[in-house]
């Protein structure tokens, strides 16, 4: 399997959310949550980074500013639910 494929959605005032692309023969985001938490620190700084994985579910990648911690649901609104 190669790296992960994610879209950004939308970045807004400490968030960026980003979804899934889903290809074949890519991992997912959430298997690839380390290096995708790496590269979204690089493009847009210390923001909250929430991402629709491969499922449609939204879930948050935690990280300490300089590197991934985990995982945490997200309940929020999203650039979905703000675009309806």
């Amino acid at each position: 399997m190669t790296r992960s494929s994610y879209s950004e959605m939308a970045v807004m005032h400490g968030f960026v959310f980003i979804a899934d692309n889903c290809r074949p023969g890519t991992t997912t985001v959430t298997n690839d949550a380390e290096r995708v938490v790496q590269e979204c620190l690089g493009i847009y700084g210390e923001r909250r980074i929430i991402y629709r994985d491969s499922e449609g579910e939204w879930a948050e990648l935690l990280h300490t500013g300089i590197q991934f911690r985990g995982f945490a649901p997200y309940t929020d609104r999203t650039p979905d639910e703000e675009a309806a």
